[in-house]
């Protein structure tokens, strides 16, 4: 492999490390909407919970996708985020 082989297709950039596949596939669903391609790599063997300084479960985009992806996944929100209502009263709905 030559260095101009190299350079047209750079090594993909990790963006975030997941405790489960299922995080990464929403991630990953995300960015598949706005038409960016990415990878879900498992770092754990045979699937179990990482355990603290393991990387877990990551997803990788080409170089060049990485700055949009990273605020696609943080300006859309996350999990905890959907159909959440912030009530401190408690009377929401009536």
């Amino acid at each position: 492999m030559d260095s101009a082989d190299h350079d047209s297709h750079p090594e993909p950039v990790t963006l975030a490390s997941y405790a489960t596949e299922g995080e990464a596939q929403v991630a990953q669903a995300k960015l598949s909407a706005y038409e960016i391609e990415s990878a879900i790599v498992d770092q754990i063997e045979g699937g179990a919970v990482p355990i603290e300084g393991e990387a877990g479960i990551t997803l990788a985009v080409a170089a060049q996708d990485a700055p949009d992806a990273r605020q696609i996944l943080d300006d859309v929100g996350t999990v905890d985020d959907v159909g959440t209502v912030d009530d401190p009263d408690g009377d929401a709905g009536a």
